[in-house]
């Protein structure tokens, strides 16, 4: 299907704003299977971008995501990574004593920090900036 036109990748999936579990399992279903192929068309890169954004407005109305803070959410993905402060600061070049101080909620993220974090856990810029 990688000459697909952007129209018939629609015709064939029938994206819709998703409602129940059924609609939510189909839409994940295919936004693995465009995700396990080693390279996509560009009709098919925006069929992924937009089954994946219809997933997830679904996730995010039926399992929204618990305001944690910056400091909760460090600690949360150093313990799910098994990793450790020092190995953060290698790869990421924040210094360990930058990452102790946002750990422990006395620091917060600088925007260059946050999206440094962000590419190492591979997760939003979002997580480690202060909301107000």
């Amino acid at each position: 299907m990688a000459s697909a036109t952007y129209g018939n990748l629609l015709k064939a999936a029938q994206p819709r704003v998703i409602h129940d579990d059924k609609t939510y399992r189909r839409a994940l279903k295919r936004v693995d299977e465009l995700m396990k192929r080693r390279q996509l068309s560009p009709a098919e890169k925006m069929l992924l971008e937009l089954l994946a954004k219809l997933v997830n407005d679904y996730e995010e109305e039926q399992y929204p995501t618990p305001d944690v803070s910056p400091a909760a959410m460090l600690r949360h993905l150093l313990d799910a990574k098994e990793t450790t402060q020092a190995e953060v600061a290698r790869q990421t070049g924040i210094s360990r004593s930058t990452i102790s101080e946002m750990q422990k909620g006395r620091r917060a993220a600088s925007v260059e920090n946050a999206f440094r974090l962000a590419e190492y856990f591979h997760v939003d810029a979002t997580l480690f900036l202060a909301r107000r």
